[in-house]
């Protein structure tokens, strides 16, 4: 039986989750900083197939300015939570679908008695991606 403590926890790591990929759906910088440590956090995109698999690290200012703020705006955008775990109280993790589009790993860290994204690792699922010679031109080459 859950306590209410890791009830209230659960219900901010949701929070936190959700106000990140509606943060991004509909272009609210406001709303991803609540959700993100900025400007200590990065995203960790992995491009390719596994026979040329890139991540491009990034921090997550740079990904709002040149990734997410110039999408359109996602008006259905939808969420399917996979996985949130809790250890020790202060870190927890969320496996999410994003929109039917990527496939994201956040590790979150309670700070203040507040939950925070600190990194996310994200990949394409099928048939989405974001073509390579873009993320270069953003970013540079990334090994």
């Amino acid at each position: 039986m859950a306590t209410q403590n890791n009830t209230d926890d659960f219900q901010m790591i949701i929070n936190a989750a959700l106000d990140y990929a509606y943060g991004v759906a509909s272009k609210d910088w406001d709303r991803i900083k609540r959700a993100f440590d900025v400007p200590k956090a990065q995203m960790k995109l992995i491009t390719g197939t596994p026979k040329d698999e890139k991540v491009y690290v990034m921090a997550i200012v740079d990904v709002w300015e040149k990734i997410w703020s110039p999408l359109p705006l996602s008006p259905n955008h939808i969420v399917e939570f996979l996985n949130i775990s809790i250890q020790e109280g202060r870190l927890a993790n969320v496996t999410m679908k994003n929109n039917g589009v990527f496939l994201d790993y956040l590790s979150l860290y309670k700070v203040g008695g507040k939950w925070k994204i600190y990194d996310k690792l994200a990949r394409s699922l099928d048939g989405a991606n974001i073509p390579e010679e873009k993320l270069i031109s953003l970013f540079g080459q990334q090994e």
